[in-house]
């Protein structure tokens, strides 16, 4: 990795950090491919995915040198952030800084986000002639609903973290000083769950939400979870009052 990206496995976390502050943590060809790597190196015994940055802004999109000299496009982002949205395991956005341009795809391509207090969200492609990602204009109406998404894209203003949890675009929101401790209990309290039963209901909730769900496909993996070792082992320490040791299996 460069020192642009970091990306490490700890434990059955796999966590990806974005540490170029000095240029706002902007993404380029080089770190695109870069994290995709990272994303084709995660273990199938991983449990979680989870992107942060350094720094006052979390990510202010693609290098807007690089979309200018033609070394890299947004169909080239747009397959990063495609990568992260179609993960079996659940991936987790932890935004401790402000949110620029395609830091929103890469915000919006997560299944959850833990944000601060007094930070926004700004997408300013429409004022310099830029049409946003089709498939994150997708992802971020299926998730904001059509009028933020109108504000956010055709008026380029800056939108708050507040305004936009209201709109259901921030799962947790906490002050600054809180969000280390939330963070490990959060990112604890996912790790412990079942990962059968986690990888069968994301998969599942994508299907729907990308209009491909099939009703016996569904089942099978439904099935696949009633018959496995995992739910024998976690009705097995419910009644003994314990902590489950789930297995993948």
């Amino acid at each position: 990795m460069t020192n642009a990206i970091r990306f490490e496995m700890k434990g059955d976390v796999a966590e990806l950090c974005l540490c170029a502050p000095e240029r706002r943590n902007a993404i380029g060809s080089q770190e695109i491919s870069l994290v995709k790597s990272a994303i084709d190196s995660i273990p199938d015994t991983c449990r979680l995915f989870v992107i942060r940055s350094e720094g006052p802004v979390f990510c202010a999109g693609a290098n807007l040198k690089e979309i200018t000299d033609g070394t890299m496009d947004g169909d080239d982002f747009q397959s990063m952030t495609n990568a992260i949205a179609s993960l079996a395991m659940p991936s987790l956005a932890i935004v401790e800084g402000d949110v620029f341009g395609g830091g929103g795809e890469l915000l919006f391509s997560c299944d959850f986000r833990l944000g601060v207090t007094g930070k926004h969200l700004k997408i300013p492609a429409a004022a310099v002639g830029l049409c946003y990602p089709v498939e994150g204009i997708q992802r971020m109406t299926q998730r904001l609903g059509s009028t933020l998404v109108r504000k956010l894209l055709l008026t380029t203003e800056l939108v708050s973290f507040e305004e936009l949890a209201q709109h259901n675009a921030f799962d947790w929101l906490v002050p600054s000083n809180e969000v280390k401790e939330e963070s490990e209990t959060l990112i604890a309290r996912l790790v412990g769950l079942a990962p059968l039963s986690m990888a069968a209901m994301l998969a599942i909730i994508k299907s729907v939400e990308e209009d491909r769900f099939d009703r016996a496909g569904a089942q099978a993996i439904a099935d696949a979870c009633s018959q496995s070792e995992d739910l024998s082992e976690g009705l097995l320490a419910m009644r003994e009052k314990r902590v489950p040791v789930f297995k993948r299996r």
